[in-house]
């Protein structure tokens, strides 16, 4: 079964997520940090359909988890889903494949996701 792997240290937004990929009928993976993420996308990979990443985390942002990404998995796509505007993520996240402002809610989230998936 595919997944998709959701990379946010709010559990609020961790849990939503997790709804929304269930109804597109697929598995979710969640991680809160780079570590958790990092370990997660080394075991997982090859199940990996979609990364959904915060770009606040603690220690390391989301900036620097997608570099990790772009080099372990450049094959899977990112949506960048950050409070910031779009326009500050596609600054703070050059490269990914779609950008979400989770003010705009869940079903824009999820319409982005099928067109991706």
């Amino acid at each position: 079964m595919e997944k998709i792997l959701i990379i946010d240290d709010e559990s609020k937004f961790r849990k939503e997520y997790k709804t929304i990929i269930k109804s597109l009928k697929l598995a979710a993976l969640e991680a809160s940090n780079a570590l958790e993420a990092a370990n997660i996308l080394m075991r997982e990979k090859s199940n990996i359909a979609l990364i959904l990443l915060d770009i606040s985390i603690p220690e390391v942002d989301g900036r620097g988890i997608f570099e990790i990404i772009e080099e372990y998995a450049p094959q899977i796509p990112v949506v960048v889903s950050s409070i910031f505007p779009v326009k500050d993520q596609r600054l703070k996240v050059p490269g990914a494949r779609e950008y979400h402002n989770k003010a705009d809610g869940k079903k824009v989230l999820l319409e982005k996701l099928k067109t991706i998936l």
